[in-house]
C-alpha cells in the first residue's frame, strides 16, 4: 500500500493534525456552547424570626451561595439588607428608601476573606443576623453579590412574611454575575 515507511509517516502524521484541529474546533464549540468556564452559581436564603420575652425580635436570614461552575467565584462584597415593603396596587415591592437592617460584607472585614472566593462545587453561607424592636408582617431581603468578572450583573430579592410558617427556604439560581452593591438599575 505505501511505497516506503516515510510516506505511511507522513500521511498518519497529516491524519494526526486534521484529528488534532477537529478536536480543537470541537473543543472550542463545546466550551462555547455549553459555557463550561462560565460563572455558575446556585443560591439560597433561609430566612427566621424568634419573638423575645420582652416583645422584640430577632431576625435571621442566611445567604447560601454555592459556585456550580468549573472556576472560582470571586468576591469583592456581599451585602444584605433587610428592608420594608411598599404596594404598587396589589403588587408588594421592597422599600429601599426604609432600611429595616443591613450587612455588608468585605475581604477586610476580620475572617472574611477566605469566605469571598468560592472554589467550584464549595459553598459560603452570609449571615444577617438583626436584634429588633420589631419586625413588620412582611418584609424583602435583598442580596447582593459584587463579583470580579466583566458579565452582566443580576440581583436576588427574597420575601418573607412573619405569618407564614415559622421557616421558609427561597432558592434562586443564575448563570451571571450579580450587581455591584447601590446599583441603582438593579429593580
Amino acid at each position: 500500500m505505501f511505497a516506503s515507511w516515510e510516506s505511511a509517516q507522513h500521511v498518519t502524521g497529516v491524519l494526526v493534525d486534521v484529528t488534532l484541529l477537529l478536536g480543537a474546533i470541537g473543543a472550542i464549540v463545546k466550551f462555547q456552547l455549553f459555557n463550561i468556564f462560565g460563572h455558575r452559581w446556585h443560591s439560597t436564603l433561609d430566612c427566621a424570626h424568634y419573638e423575645l420575652p420582652d416583645g422584640s425580635v430577632v431576625f435571621t436570614a442566611d445567604y447560601t451561595v454555592t459556585n456550580r461552575g468549573q472556576r472560582p467565584l470571586r468576591l469583592r462584597a456581599v451585602s444584605l439588607r433587610l428592608v420594608q415593603c411598599r404596594r404598587d396596587g396589589h403588587v408588594l415591592l421592597p422599600d429601599e428608601t426604609a432600611p429595616i437592617a443591613e450587612r455588608v460584607i468585605r475581604p477586610s472585614d476580620p475572617g472574611m476573606k477566605g469566605n469571598l472566593q468560592i472554589e467550584s462545587g464549595e459553598r459560603t453561607i452570609f449571615t444577617l443576623r438583626a436584634a429588633l424592636p420589631e419586625l413588620p408582617d412582611q418584609v424583602f431581603v435583598l442580596c447582593a453579590l459584587d463579583a470580579v468578572t466583566k458579565r452582566s450583573y443580576t440581583s436576588f430579592r427574597g420575601f418573607y412574611s412573619r405569618l407564614a410558617p415559622a421557616r421558609r427556604v427561597i432558592r434562586h439560581s443564575g448563570s451571571q454575575v450579580p450587581p455591584p452593591l447601590g446599583d441603582p438599575s438593579d429593580g
